[in-house]
């Protein structure tokens, strides 16, 4: 009874000087804890870190042993300690792609035998939709597909240099799909964003100049959306700006695809057509060929032929001489009654013409 009383009292007076932390939708937040290292090194047994969160019956993340342990399935993939040693007297730790579920008050606890510290936090997330959120500081921007473009935020460094903790740049956006997804957390490309983090970065590196502004290169249609950029130090808030940023030209890859289409149509066709040329020249060659060689043939056999006729009229021509003159021989050796008789059986002119 009287233990509960005390605690209760205890809460109480703790919860007046409880960090408010109010993070957007999408983006990441450190939920600040440190502790006195020497006296946790001059205390007895292991160091035992242990994150709650109020209504959530098992501990958020707690190390113990050396060892992390998480059994929150809802925050597991997105909570982590931000040391890496648990010696360095901090216990903060980092929950990325925010959503409103995560809205809570959040205790830490290290314990190292009788050493005690008690930490609370509490953290609203909201919605980068709200009025409140959005205000009126709003630029509206017109690009086309695989342009360039600044979104700009400028902060107050003079107030910066007035307030506790480190400068974080955050950018987060909201597409047509109602999707939000970090693109620059605590002044770091969020790299689980494939899609945005090569194309997108920090016009400026140094945190004291002011410039809060982000470069996106090889814009494309699925890039258009609300972009809202927040600056932070420690808990509070030192600008806020909104940016709606509309990308033109969305058919343009479809008429690209389209061109290269037609493209690759037309040289299939060209190298057709030049094939079937050539195959048409090439047959035309062969039946030139075929045709020349069977005139050669045919010229051959007949040459063959008239000289064949030619033989047979010079033999049949000698035979008729050689006849002619026989008779001739003939006629003088008989006496004038016979040659008479042989006269009618003598050669006639035309069968002697090719004697002279």
């Amino acid at each position: 009874m009287y233990l509960s009383l005390i605690l209760f009292c205890f809460m109480t007076a703790l919860s007046h000087n409880i960090p408010q932390m109010e993070r957007n939708a999408g983006g990441c937040v450190t939920l600040p804890c440190k502790y006195n290292r020497s006296a946790v090194e001059g205390a007895d047994g292991t160091i035992d870190i242990e994150w709650t969160v109020r209504n959530v019956t098992d501990p958020v993340i707690w190390l113990s042993g050396g060892k992390v342990f998480k059994k929150v399935p809802r925050l597991s993939p997105r909570i982590s300690f931000v040391a890496h040693n648990s010696t360095t007297g901090d216990a903060s730790v980092r929950i990325i792609s925010l959503t409103p579920e995560d809205s809570g008050l959040y205790h830490c606890n290290v314990r190292k035998g009788a050493y005690i510290n008690l930490i609370l936090v509490n953290v609203t997330v909201l919605d980068m939709f709200d009025p409140a959120v959005v205000g009126e500081n709003i630029t509206e921007i017109q690009k086309n597909v695989g342009e360039s473009v600044i979104l700009p935020c400028g902060y107050n460094q003079s107030a910066a240099e007035g307030a506790e903790g480190n400068v974080d740049i955050e950018w987060s956006m909201r597409n047509q799909t109602n999707f939000t997804e970090t693109l620059i957390c605590q002044s770091t490309v969020y790299k689980r964003n494939p899609g945005m983090s090569p194309r997108i970065s920090l016009v400026s590196d140094n945190d004291t100049t002011g410039n809060a502004s982000v470069a996106i290169v090889s814009l494309a249609t699925t890039d258009s959306g609300l972009y809202l950029c927040t600056v932070w130090k420690g808990c509070h808030i030192l600008h806020q700006n909104t940016v709606i940023v509309t990308v033109l030209g969305g058919k343009a890859p479809a008429v690209a695809l389209i061109s290269l289409y037609v493209f690759i149509t037309l040289a299939v066709c060209i190298v057709l057509i030049t094939l079937l040329f050539l195959g048409y020249c090439h047959f035309r060659k062969i039946r030139n060929d075929s045709a020349s060689s069977m005139y050669y043939k045919e010229n051959e056999l007949c040459m063959k032929r008239i000289n064949r006729k030619r033989n047979n009229q010079q033999h049949h021509q000698h035979k008729s001489f050689e006849l002619c003159v026989a008779m001739v021989t003939l006629e003088h050796k008989l006496p004038d009654n016979t040659s008479s008789a042989l006269h009618y059986a003598q050669p006639t002119a035309q069968s002697t013409a090719g004697l002279k």
